[in-house]
């Protein structure tokens, strides 16, 4: 009687997991401000310098949720109102989700005058855990290009100039591809949500990779 009776169990178990399994999952809610790619894009390979003059490379990028954003210390406006954002931001999830912190990337696009010393002093000043880093300008090109960002110098007197930029923030997923960005106005709020709900998504099911010629083993 054992035989058929254990039989009996394992089918009933077989059929009660798919029908779980078969139970639609109720959708998660959508971000506010945050646009999710259609397909995730991988980044190519880069090799930037970070504050300590450490390589930083796409592998940094991996296993983790990185907010990336680009700019320069000079930045009048744009930059220190954005950083200052993305601090509250994180500081608002580090008391609400505390095991759900990405990690803040400043990229300077002004490598000339951001030395990665300067940089390091710069972020530390908006949250000591925030990343900077930077590169000649023929290696932030490949990540430029990657994410779409544009960036404009506008020269006047040698070292007096200004760099023109966006105050877009980019949300990296852990497998070093872009999935999400944010466009200003920023809210320190709506960032911290929306970000947990993009990562959740995420995590619930992984997005599909686009094809590039970055993700091609051609």
């Amino acid at each position: 009687m054992q035989g058929p009776l254990l039989r009996v169990l394992i089918v009933a178990l077989v059929l009660l997991v798919a029908a779980m399994l078969a139970i639609p999952r109720a959708p998660l809610p959508e971000p506010d401000n945050a646009t999710v790619l259609p397909l995730a894009r991988p980044l190519p390979d880069f090799e930037l310098t970070d504050a300590r003059g450490a390589p930083f490379t796409k592998s940094s990028l991996e296993g983790r949720f990185t907010l990336m954003f680009f700019g320069f210390t000079n930045c009048p406006d744009v930059c220190p109102i954005t950083l200052q954002v993305l601090a509250s931001a994180v500081e608002r999830l580090r008391e609400t989700a505390p095991d759900e912190v990405p990690d803040v990337v400043f990229v300077s696009v002004d490598p000339f005058r951001d030395t990665p010393e300067r940089i390091g002093e710069y972020v530390g000043v908006f949250d000591p855990s925030f990343i900077g880093v930077t590169g000649p300008d023929e290696r932030l090109e490949p990540l430029l290009t990657a994410l779409s960002v544009a960036v404009e110098k506008h020269e006047h007197h040698g070292e007096q100039y200004n760099v023109v930029h966006s105050g877009v923030v980019y949300m990296i997923g852990p497998r070093a591809e872009w999935i999400a960005l944010s466009s200003s106005p920023h809210v320190p709020e709506t960032i911290a949500a929306d970000f947990l709900k993009i990562r959740a998504a995420y995590l619930r099911r992984p997005p599909e990779i686009e094809r590039t010629s970055a993700a091609s083993p051609d």
